[in-house]
């Protein structure tokens, strides 16, 4: 297994070219060969060291847990798979990731790919996709008639999220800045708040917030939400130390508030597939770097700007 990441935990500079022992392929497994893959701020917190107690990881390790490529070999008990499928994934965090020319993957994290959408394209999804499905489905219920709030309606977690809410019935609100206004409304944002404008406050009571920015942007939307309403969040007190009013204000509005840390999920990938092939959904693209050394370190320097627009995506190029 040949690809990129990190010997010792560090800055940009401490990504390397990697060589680990392939896994070995269980009866359950695919083995990937893999054409893109998508770049998260979790791959640079690892390569930090941030999350070195939620995960022990042994070094060297390969960086990226999002991937699109194509079935290289089945285990000897799946069914549901043939080689040269073209599928997309979200792999398991404790083990080696997807910036790599290939990678063995339980079938049952695995969905096909959609049949509308590049590789590129493909890699844009799986982590936001299931983060977004498992903030609003499962924890928030959303559905029409509900008044949806988007922290960071433009990122790539937002510009997913904004798509799903919309696709569900629901009324959505964004926050984000004013350059950015016209490109979160094209996704379907029906109230568009600019951090940076005039037009920084609402009338319309929420009944969920996705939070995906922590501290005082978090704190002062609390106040637009609803008595009781919910609250889903992938800020951990590790990314953004929440400010005690912002404590005092969800037990004065007896808020439910739930941290969301991804979890891989097949299905869930299929739900993804059918909003995207249904049209529902599109993959939004920042930008995309070649899969090299120089090219992951330009990535992750741009993801860790906190300011793209959607996704941004490594190409394995010469396949």
């Amino acid at each position: 297994m040949i690809g990129f990441g990190i010997k010792q935990y560090g800055d940009e500079q401490q990504i390397k070219e990697i060589h680990v022992p392939a896994e070995k392929l269980g009866p359950d497994d695919l083995l990937i060969s893999i054409k893109a893959t998508g770049v998260n701020p979790v791959d640079w917190k690892v390569r930090k060291g941030l999350l070195r107690e939620d995960f022990p990881y042994q070094l060297p390790l390969i960086l990226g847990w999002d991937g699109a490529g194509t079935v290289k070999e089945t285990g000897e008990d799946v069914k549901s798979f043939l080689v040269g499928d073209d599928v997309f994934f979200r792999p398991e965090m404790e083990k080696q990731g997807t910036y790599a020319d290939e990678i063995v993957v339980p079938a049952s994290l695995v969905a096909p790919m959609p049949k509308n959408v590049t590789h590129i394209e493909a890699a844009s999804l799986p982590l936001v996709g299931l983060t977004v499905w498992q903030a609003l489905v499962e924890i928030g219920n959303v559905k029409e008639g509900d008044n949806v709030l988007i922290l960071a309606g433009s990122g790539g977690i937002g510009t997913f999220a904004i798509q799903l809410a919309k696709a569900r019935g629901a009324y959505v609100a964004t926050t984000t800045s004013k350059k950015n206004e016209a490109f979160v409304r094209e996704l379907g944002a029906d109230e568009v708040l600019l951090y940076d404008g005039e037009s920084f406050d609402t009338m319309t009571p929420f009944n969920f917030m996705l939070d995906t920015l922590g501290g005082d942007a978090y704190g002062q939307a609390l106040r637009w939400m609803q008595r009781g309403a919910q609250v889903a969040t992938i800020i951990s007190e590790r990314d953004a130390a929440k400010p005690e009013y912002a404590q005092i204000l969800e037990k004065e509005k007896q808020l439910n508030v739930e941290f969301v840390f991804t979890r891989p999920d097949g299905e869930n990938m299929n739900h993804i597939r059918e909003l995207v092939e249904s049209g529902y959904i599109r993959p939004i693209i920042a930008s995309v770097y070649p899969l090299t050394v120089e090219g992951v370190r330009k990535a992750h320097l741009a993801s860790q700007t906190g300011r793209t627009r959607g996704k941004i995506v490594l190409n394995r190029k010469g396949i």
